[in-house]
């Protein structure tokens, strides 16, 4: 008797070797075009992160894509000056037209290229830090710049909002050994809590991506095509799930806006507050008004600015330690303003024995210059350019990066 034929399978496909042949296969072309994707710069007029292209919107750029922005803008001849640090120099209150990158470039001139790779309240050698980092092979003729308040110590894999760039650089091999910063991410991944959806998504995700360059295929459809979910930032539709790419750079403009508004009475009697104590714990007052430093914090700050950076970048690193606004430094006794100056000159002390170049802006300044306690105007981004300008070509001297 002959057995009855099998009907046939509604989807053969369904079979376990022919769906794990797709899967894979749909994973190897996925992790292929985000590496392609990656190696071109998707990010049109790029003049720095702004809001809806940063954490700030959920938008976490890759170091590749960072990368990639570097590269568009500069060659390996010409010395790259690769801009850190926090949102005083990422250019909070200065439109993209009038930033105080512009007019450090303007005065650099075309042997340099300026990139602007601050993020609002990052540390010295968060992103762009590792950015630098990455590209030091590459961009043998490389300058970068972060900047610090007086005895600000970091870490050495920087604060907990940008670690997903110090992440994707470790796990694709990007970052030089530094034994201080190895043995503080050994520890954090170790102590790692998986229950916290952030935590366990940075790390796991930069893991995988170092394979899949599933973030960077992201970035770009999220920039160029579509954006997939709100934001508290833009939590409506259809402005939610535009692509990045249609928001321009909106930063408010301090010259544009009335004195009044920067400086109302409750955030006067805060900033105040706060300047009066800007270098109090790192001090002693002695009995005919001067100062001398607390010992255990200046061992803490030296300790930590010798880790913060791989002893071979600190040479071509350079840190800004700014001031206060004259608003509020000129409503503060003498021997108050007399400790910052000796806070500021000493911390620069510090990190040029470490091998850093290191300089302090803002004595000068006006009360123009400044749209709130820290953050500059126009005019003010203006000075502090040309207070920077002569410093990096100094730097490109000593380093002999302006030979033929």
């Amino acid at each position: 008797m002959n057995e009855p034929n099998e009907a046939p399978r509604k989807w053969p496909w369904l079979r376990p070797p022919a769906l794990l042949l797709g899967v894979v296969t749909g994973l190897t072309v996925l992790s292929w075009a985000g590496r392609e994707v990656t190696k071109s710069d998707w990010h049109t007029n790029f003049t720095r992160f702004h809001p809806m292209i940063s954490p700030e919107a959920m938008y976490e750029p890759t170091v590749d894509e960072m990368c990639a922005i570097v590269r568009a803008r500069c060659t390996p001849a010409q010395v790259l000056v690769i801009v850190g640090g926090n949102s005083i120099l990422l250019g909070v209150g200065q439109p993209a037209d009038k930033i105080w990158t512009q007019r450090l470039q303007e005065s650099l001139g075309d042997r340099y290229v300026v990139v602007n790779l601050a993020f609002r309240g990052a540390s010295a050698n968060d992103a762009g830090a590792v950015v630098a980092e990455t590209l030091r092979a590459e961009f043998p003729r490389e300058i970068y710049i972060a900047n610090e308040n007086p005895f600000q110590s970091t870490s050495p894999i920087g604060t907990v909002t940008y670690r997903f760039a110090l992440l994707d650089a470790y796990y694709k091999g990007y970052l030089l050994p530094w034994k201080p910063r190895d043995m503080a991410l050994s520890g954090y991944l170790k102590t790692l809590d998986y229950r916290d959806y952030n935590e366990m998504d940075h790390e796991i995700g930069a893991k995988l991506d170092s394979w899949l360059y599933f973030h960077g295929l992201w970035n770009w459809f999220s920039y160029t095509q579509h954006f997939t979910f709100a934001t508290t930032l833009m939590p409506h539709a259809p402005e939610a799930y535009w692509p990045r790419s249609r928001f321009k750079d909106a930063e408010t403009d301090f010259d544009a806006s009335a004195f009044e508004s920067r400086f109302p009475p409750g955030v006067v009697a805060t900033d105040l507050n706060i300047s009066r104590h800007y270098s109090s714990a790192f001090y002693h007052e002695n009995s005919d008004g001067s100062w001398t430093e607390d010992e255990l914090a200046y061992q803490i700050y030296v300790k930590d600015s010798r880790d913060a950076f791989p002893d071979s970048v600190k040479p071509r690193t350079l840190i800004l330690i700014g001031r206060n606004s004259p608003f509020y430094t000129r409503q503060l006794l003498p021997e108050i303003v007399a400790r910052d100056e000796k806070a500021i000159g000493d911390t620069i002390g510090i990190l040029k024995a470490q091998g850093y170049a290191a300089i302090g802006y803002g004595r000068d300044f006006g009360v123009e210059d400044f749209g709130d306690r820290t953050h500059l105007t126009s005019s003010g981004g203006a000075k502090l350019a040309e207070i920077v300008a002569p410093a990096i070509e100094s730097m490109a001297q000593k380093l002999n990066y302006l030979h033929p």
